[in-house]
């Protein structure tokens, strides 16, 4: 199956415990949201992550990149630097709605930005590129705030059981923070 970019609505959110919500709230909003992704990263729901943050131009710039492995962050950090151009979570915002990105890379098709195709390809030119979920941050307004890249290889599989409703809730929350706080 080629690479399909698929609009979805996030499910219900799930509760989280109150002192998680209370600690991300008091945080600076970057901080927050690298807690939030670290907190993802320990249940599970990726094997890495991206926070792109929008600027006071409306622009999203990479803001933060976690992973399990602390050279597979460095990695994926410096092929998105050198990346450039529109990419998914442009995409996200743009249609307002989170994504889910998956398939195959055939080496002719180009439907991800070159850095992030390089990492989940392992700098082959095809391959299977896991589950890829752009989850655009809004504030009540709708004005854009960011947007989370959650990254599954594709032996994890699509998020499964309370993952995709505990990562709705933790997306609620930093559009609270991030909407709360001048950039």
């Amino acid at each position: 199956m080629p690479v399909s970019v698929i609009p979805f609505s996030m499910p219900e959110p799930m509760e989280i415990p109150d002192h998680i919500v209370d600690m991300l709230r008091q945080m600076p909003p970057d901080q927050a949201v690298e807690k939030a992704m670290e907190l993802l990263l320990e249940i599970d729901v990726a094997e890495a992550m991206v926070f792109e943050r929008n600027d006071t131009d409306g622009y999203l710039a990479l803001a933060a990149v976690i992973a399990a492995d602390g050279d597979r962050k460095a990695r994926l950090e410096q092929l998105l630097r050198q990346g450039g151009g529109p990419g998914l979570a442009e995409s996200a915002q743009e249609q307002r709605s989170a994504l889910l990105v998956m398939g195959q890379v055939d080496g002719n098709e180009k439907t991800l930005p070159a850095g992030l195709e390089s990492y989940l390809l392992a700098g082959g030119n095809e391959g299977d590129i896991g589950f890829l979920y752009v989850l655009p941050l809004a504030a009540k307004d709708t004005s854009d705030l960011g947007v989370l890249t959650l990254i599954r290889p594709p032996a994890a599989g699509p998020l499964n059981h309370e993952q995709p409703n505990i990562t709705e809730r933790v997306r609620q929350v930093l559009c609270e923070v991030l909407e709360s706080s001048p950039q």
